[in-house]
C-alpha cells in the first residue's frame, strides 16, 4: 500500500490539521492519538502537526496566534467537511437508487464534492502560508528536519510490510 503522504507540503498538512482540530496546537498535541489515524483530508497529515509545531518549539506569543489562526478558521472548515460528508451522501443514495444510473445523473453531485474539496484545499493553503509566516528561518528548518525524518520512518515502515508479504 502506498502512501501520498510524502508528496504533501509540509505546509498543506499543518494547515489541513489546523483547520480540522477543536482547539489550539497544545490541545492539537494532547489530541495527537484521536487526529493521527488519518482522520484528516491529508490521509493521516493530521497526526503530524503536533510533532511539527513541537518540533518548531513555538514561543508563548507564536503558540497564541497560532491557536487565534486556528479558531478563525474552524467553523469554516467544520461546515465544509459537513457539506462534504452530505454531498458524499447524497451521491451515495442517487448510486444505490433503484433503476439506471450513468456518469451524468451524479456528475453534478460530483462537481460539487470536488469543488468543496479544493475549497478545504485552498483554506487549508492559506492557514498553511499564515501559521509559516509566523515561524523563523530556525524553526521553519526544525519542522522541516521533523518531516524529513517522519518521511524516513514511513519508508522504513512501508519497507517492513512490504518484506512480510
Amino acid at each position: 500500500m502506498t502512501t501520498k503522504l510524502a508528496s504533501i507540503p509540509l505546509a498543506l498538512m499543518l494547515a489541513a490539521a489546523a483547520l480540522l482540530t477543536s482547539g489550539s496546537a497544545v490541545a492539537v498535541a494532547q489530541s495527537a492519538g484521536r487526529m493521527g489515524g488519518g482522520g484528516g483530508p491529508m490521509g493521516g497529515g493530521a497526526g503530524l502537526l503536533p510533532l511539527m509545531l513541537r518540533s518548531a518549539k513555538l514561543t508563548p506569543e507564536q503558540d497564541a496566534k497560532v491557536k487565534e489562526l486556528v479558531a478563525a478558521r474552524r467553523a469554516v472548515a467544520r461546515s465544509l467537511m459537513q457539506q462534504i460528508r452530505q454531498s458524499e451522501d447524497d451521491l451515495a443514495g442517487k448510486l444505490l437508487a433503484p433503476g439506471n444510473v450513468n456518469l451524468a445523473d451524479v456528475q453534478p453531485q460530483l462537481q460539487h464534492i470536488s469543488q468543496l474539496r479544493e475549497q478545504v484545499l485552498r483554506d487549508s493553503a492559506q492557514t498553511a502560508l499564515d501559521i509559516r509566516a509566523l515561524l523563523t528561518p530556525e524553526q521553519l528548518g526544525r519542522a522541516a528536519q521533523a518531516n524529513a525524518r517522519m518521511r524516513q520512518l514511513q519508508r522504513e515502515m512501508r519497507q517492513l510490510w512490504q518484506e512480510g508479504n
